[in-house]
C-alpha cells in the first residue's frame, strides 16, 4: 500500500513486530498548529499545540473533548479494501484515549489526509506529543453484497430463542 506525506514531519506506519496484525500511526503535530476539537456540548472550538514538558509539539487534551489529530499522511488503500483505524491499548489504559467512533473506517476511495478522532474519557489532562504511537490500523478485504429490501421476515435459523441479548442467558 502506498502512503503519501503531507507534511515532511509525518512518519511512514510500521508493524512493530513480525507477529503485529496492526501498523502504528503516530501523530503529527508542531507547535501554534490549530486542532479541529469539539466540547461535551457538541460546540466546535480549537485546541493550539502550545507545547508542555519541555516538547514544543504537543498538547494536553481535557477530559471529556474530541479532537482530529492529523496523521500527516495520505493512504492509498487498495481496492476492495477499507482501513479500520483503532486505538492503541496503552493509549486507552494509560491515558483514557478512546476514538469517538469505536473504530474509524477509512473507505478505498477517501484520499484526502487521514486523522485520528480522539477523546479522552479520563478524569485528568491527556498529553499527546508529535511522533507518538496513538492509533493502529488493519487492512482488511470487503465484501459487497447487494441490499434488496423484502416483505418476507427472516424465518428462524438456528434454536435461538428471543431478542437483543438472548444469547446471554
Amino acid at each position: 500500500m502506498n502512503v503519501y506525506k503531507v507534511n515532511d514531519r509525518a512518519s511512514v506506519p510500521e508493524y512493530a513486530t513480525a507477529g503485529s496484525a496492526c501498523f502504528d500511526i503516530k501523530a503529527c503535530i508542531t507547535r501554534g498548529q490549530r486542532l479541529r476539537s469539539y466540547n461535551a456540548f457538541n460546540k466546535e472550538m480549537q485546541i493550539v499545540v502550545k507545547g508542555v514538558g519541555g516538547n514544543p509539539d504537543s498538547f494536553q487534551l481535557p477530559p471529556g473533548i474530541r479532537v482530529l489529530v492529523p496523521t500527516g499522511l495520505i493512504f492509498d488503500i487498495p481496492e476492495k479494501h477499507v482501513m479500520k483505524m483503532y486505538i492503541r491499548s496503552s493509549q486507552a489504559l494509560k491515558k483514557g484515549l478512546t476514538m469517538v467512533n469505536g473504530v474509524g473506517i477509512i473507505d478505498s476511495d477517501y484520499v484526502e489526509e487521514s486523522f485520528m478522532m480522539l477523546e479522552n474519557i479520563s478524569d485528568s489532562m491527556a498529553l499527546i506529543e508529535h511522533g507518538e504511537r496513538i492509533a493502529q490500523c488493519l487492512i482488511e478485504k470487503t465484501l459487497r453484497t447487494k441490499i434488496v429490501e423484502t416483505t418476507d421476515k427472516p424465518g428462524i435459523k438456528t434454536d435461538r430463542d428471543g431478542g437483543f441479548g438472548s444469547t446471554d442467558e
